[in-house]
C-alpha cells in the first residue's frame, strides 16, 4: 500500500492557478481593492492606506500581482533605475478574466 502525498495538489489550469494566487491571500485581495479605489499608488501609499507597518510587505505582494499580470506599473520593471519611484495601478481585465475563471471553477453562475 502506497503511502498518502503530505499535500495534494489537483491538477489545475494555469488561468485558475493564478486565480487562487491572486485571490487567496487577504493582503492581495485588499491590494487590489485599494488600486482600485486610489487609482496609481506608490507602495508608501498602499502600505498607509492599508495600515501595513512596512512597505516591503507590500512590495512583496505586488511584485506577486505584477507577476500574474493583476498589476501594471510605471515604469516597468525593465526601465527602472535603484531608488525611483513607482506607481502601480490595476489592470481590471486580468481581474476580471481571472475572477471569472475562479468562479467557473466553483461552478457560480
Amino acid at each position: 500500500m502506497g503511502t498518502m502525498p503530505r499535500y495534494v495538489r489537483p491538477d489545475h489550469a494555469a488561468l485558475l492557478e493564478a486565480a487562487i494566487e491572486a485571490f487567496g491571500n487577504r493582503v492581495r485581495v485588499h491590494i487590489i481593492g485599494a488600486l482600485a479605489d486610489l487609482g496609481p499608488s506608490t507602495r508608501k501609499e498602499l502600505a498607509d492606506h492599508l495600515g501595513v507597518g512596512h512597505s516591503n510587505t507590500v512590495y512583496h505582494h505586488l511584485h506577486g500581482l505584477e507577476t500574474l499580470g493583476v498589476v501594471t506599473s510605471d515604469p516597468l520593471p525593465e526601465d527602472r533605475i535603484s531608488g525611483q519611484r513607482v506607481r502601480y495601478a490595476v489592470n481590471t481585465d486580468r481581474v476580471a478574466e481571472l475572477y471569472d475563471t475562479l468562479g467557473e471553477a466553483l461552478r457560480l453562475p
